[in-house]
């Protein structure tokens, strides 16, 4: 079980972000709820969070539009009613960690949250170790060897 760790849920399908909720609570999750990408982002303003569910298909800003503008050290699962692979492939392009259909088991779903929580700590300590700054772990741009 995992004790208190914060969560964003954004959906705007009520019932279903409320089944979620309960589904992550009883798991022991600190879940946060946002019927859309606004009210999402003033929850992360004032929250700490450690992943966000978000779901791809919702009114006046879709999940993908706003995966774009948040903080890619984020890790991102998300969620949609269609189970199209195409859509899978365009939201891994722009960040998402992951991408699940709305109609997976619910153990594979926790399985999946799991996954991208242990990403999300380690990133946590590397950014602690690191300052933040990652870039210096990897090598700098070679010109020598610049392909034209």
């Amino acid at each position: 079980m995992i004790a208190n760790v914060p969560i964003l849920l954004v959906d705007d399908n009520r019932a279903w972000r409320e089944t979620l909720a309960e589904l992550l609570r009883d798991q022991g999750f600190e879940v946060w709820t946002a019927e859309g990408p606004r009210t999402g982002q003033r929850v992360l303003e004032e929250h700490p969070v450690l992943v966000v569910v978000l779901d791809f298909q919702m009114p006046d800003m879709n999940g993908l539009e706003w995966l774009r503008r948040l903080d890619r050290q984020l890790p991102v699962l998300m969620l949609s009613s269609e189970d199209d692979p195409k859509i899978a492939e365009q939201v891994l392009a722009e960040g998402a960690l992951a991408f699940v259909s709305k109609s997976i088991p619910p153990r594979q779903l926790l399985r999946t949250l799991r996954v991208l929580l242990l990403l999300a700590v380690v990133i946590a300590i590397a950014q602690h170790v690191f300052d933040g700054e990652l870039d210096h772990l990897l090598p700098a741009p070679d010109a020598s060897r610049a392909v034209a």
